[in-house]
């Protein structure tokens, strides 16, 4: 190994520390447990649409993603995939499912475009979990809000009006942003996909909203909301609670509801 590579992994493994301990995850812990976590990372390289694990796969590995986008999703025995969610640099990829046994990863990952990410090994994390009541506390919290997280979905995503769905999402979207200029994280296939909601029926509904001078629309993923409570009116939804939503539960993890709570 020459002296520019020893540099630039120990610059890695800096820089890796200081990500995880950004991380809701990682937080609450130790610097000696940050530390050797980051010394013990690979980096993994893959290139678009090459898949990082199967579901059904052994699990004995998480990730964080250093560039690129990876998507969480089910394969579907009818052949449509059910796309859970868009990861993009800063995430960790199934630190969670690690403490399953047996441990299998519940979910396919693959790369939308070129990735680079950081490999870590789950049997290190076991261990300095065992080592740490501070740190295994800290993720029972964690779990604990994942977990409300995950029943406001169920709930959210079991209204059975489409445009209801779409609408609480775009709602949910205002309230964490703080601006009726809507940055969405996905494409419109995908968060179709996320409410489900057919892509053809989430632009029907979007051009009927654009009509009746509701939304408006800019650059690429950019959405405005001229009305929002007129747009609640128009599918029969209350108008937004805009402070209950910034301070629910979930609020201090993703932010919207609309995302995978990450229980992966």
């Amino acid at each position: 190994m020459t002296g520019f590579s020893r540099t630039r992994q120990a610059m890695s493994n800096t820089s890796l520390t200081v990500a995880l301990s950004r991380s809701p995850t990682f937080s609450k812990a130790s610097q000696q447990l940050l530390t050797a976590l980051a010394h013990s990372a690979t980096p993994v390289q893959l290139y678009a649409q090459q898949h990082l694990f199967i579901a059904g796969d052994e699990a004995r590995y998480f990730y964080w993603l250093e560039s690129g986008t990876l998507t969480l999703y089910s394969p579907s025995l009818m052949g449509e995939s059910k796309v859970f969610r868009s990861l993009e640099a800063g995430a960790l990829v199934a630190e969670t499912v690690m403490y399953a046994q047996p441990c299998h990863y519940p979910l396919s990952a693959v790369a939308e475009q070129d990735c680079r990410l950081q490999r870590l090994p789950r049997e290190l994390l076991l261990s300095l979990t065992r080592q740490s009541a501070d740190f295994a506390y800290s993720l029972v919290e964690i779990l604990s809000s994942r977990i409300l997280q995950a029943v406001n979905r169920i709930d959210l995503l079991t209204i059975t009006n489409s445009a209801q769905r779409l609408v609480s999402y775009l709602m949910d979207v205002h309230a964490q942003q703080g601006t009726a200029w809507l940055q969405l994280n996905n494409s419109h296939n995908v968060i179709a996909r996320q409410l489900n909601i057919t892509p053809e029926t989430f632009s029907r509904h979007l051009a009927q909203f654009r009509r009746r001078g509701l939304i408006g629309t800019g650059r690429q993923r950019e959405l405005v909301l001229l009305d929002p409570v007129a747009l609640c009116h128009e599918v029969g939804l209350p108008p937004p609670n805009l402070h209950f939503i910034r301070t629910r539960p979930a609020s201090n993890l993703s932010g919207s509801l609309f995302e995978c709570c990450n229980l992966l």
